[in-house]
């Protein structure tokens, strides 16, 4: 059982955080910090901060356990339709009809605060789909980034669940995953199109010239100076119009409506604006 005698708080424990791993917690909303704090709390037997903190110190494995229950969010393939629906719909026509006028043949795509990939590969499905219907030849690229290591790893295999292929249309299952077994791979052709890198989304952006910028569910655990300055990383790397698509419980306000311009309420689908 940890230690009950507690002087310490919150603040104590992102320090530590900082000067052990260099992720800063801070800019997470308190009230998320102190529940996922709380669950791993619970886990470890821990009754106060004191205490965790000191367990925390002790047993370097629950470091990656907190920064997984504070920064790793919930995905899916094809989570929420509709929105894919958009994309595929709307979105992607107009980037891909823009590409065609200027004569270029890159689309590029930044999806930001990827987790483990399931949201970034549906993109890039979807993507090359519309192409492959179409018959239209361009050359994308889509980029999924997080701060967890190990959620970047996983997503470079490829590999899931095959209780995840569910939620992934039959036809694009047939065409783009390889199904063996209890597991339910990407294609090595789409794969080749998707790069994954290890990113913190308050450092300068490791991308430019975007298309478009996928970060659903993300800002909504973020402090409003750190939205702020996440929103200024993605508009000073996205393409004159670019088109920045957030969670549906996200929106952008005050003056960070200087920069992007709502297109689309319902889907939460902002234009950059110059």
């Amino acid at each position: 059982m940890c230690a009950t005698r507690s002087v310490v708080d919150i603040e104590d424990v992102v320090e530590f955080v900082v000067s052990e791993c260099g992720i800063d917690l801070s800019k997470y909303r308190r009230s998320c910090l102190r529940r996922r704090i709380g669950l791993r709390m619970t886990s470890a037997g821990c009754l106060d901060l004191e205490g965790y903190l000191a367990h925390l110190q002790e047993h370097p494995a629950e470091m990656k356990r907190l920064l997984d229950a504070v920064t790793i969010h919930v995905t899916d393939f094809f989570r929420d339709r509709d929105v894919f629906d958009v994309l595929y719909n709307r979105v992607f026509p107009e980037i891909i009809g823009e590409k065609l006028v200027d004569g270029e043949s890159r689309i590029r795509v930044w999806s930001a605060g990827c987790s483990t990939g399931e949201e970034t590969y549906s993109i890039a499905v979807l993507l090359l789909e519309l192409l492959r219907k179409e018959h239209i030849v361009l050359s994308p690229k889509i980029f999924g980034t997080d701060i967890s290591e190990e959620a970047c790893g996983f997503a470079r295999r490829g590999g899931y669940a095959d209780r995840r292929a569910c939620a992934i249309p039959g036809r694009l299952l047939k065409r783009y995953f390889d199904v063996d077994g209890s597991t339910c791979s990407v294609a090595p052709h789409v794969k080749r199109h998707v790069k994954f890198i290890v990113h913190d989304l308050f450092s300068k952006p490791p991308f430019s010239m975007l298309d478009l910028v996928v970060c659903r569910n993300v800002l909504i655990h973020f402090n409003q100076q750190a939205r702020s300055a996440v929103l200024e990383n993605f508009h000073s790397v996205m393409n004159p119009g670019g088109i920045l698509l957030l969670g549906k419980s996200e929106a952008i306000t005050g003056p960070e409506l200087r920069m992007f311009e709502l297109m689309d309420a319902r889907n939460k689908i902002y234009q950059k604006v110059e």
